[in-house]
């Protein structure tokens, strides 16, 4: 018999915590690749260029993968903790490269 324990399976329990992570760091990590692309691609207040257009339209998918993705954690916490730490890695990019690109 080995010492090692075996995973928690993925069920059905703590699914409020994990939609709740996904629905508030889901839209903030949502738009903070948003402001990523934003920089990369210098996107303007112009509604008609196609840069603008992207961005327009790309939260609302990310959000709802995101959302959806949320109930592939084990439980809540690793929810919370994991997009949490996603998100502080893309707001510091976002911020990093406002700074470098202004």
């Amino acid at each position: 018999m080995s010492g090692t324990t075996q995973p928690k399976p993925l069920d059905g329990t703590g699914w409020t915590g994990k939609v709740l992570a996904g629905l508030i760091l889901g839209a903030t990590l949502a738009i903070g690749l948003m402001g990523i692309l934003g920089l990369l691609f210098h996107a303007d207040a112009q509604l008609k260029t196609a840069a603008s257009q992207i961005l327009r339209w790309f939260p609302g998918p990310v959000w709802g993968l995101l959302v959806a993705f949320s109930f592939l954690f084990r439980s809540p916490r690793q929810a919370w903790l994991t997009l949490v730490l996603v998100n502080a890695g893309v707001w510091v990019l976002f911020f990093l490269l406002h700074g470098v690109m202004a």
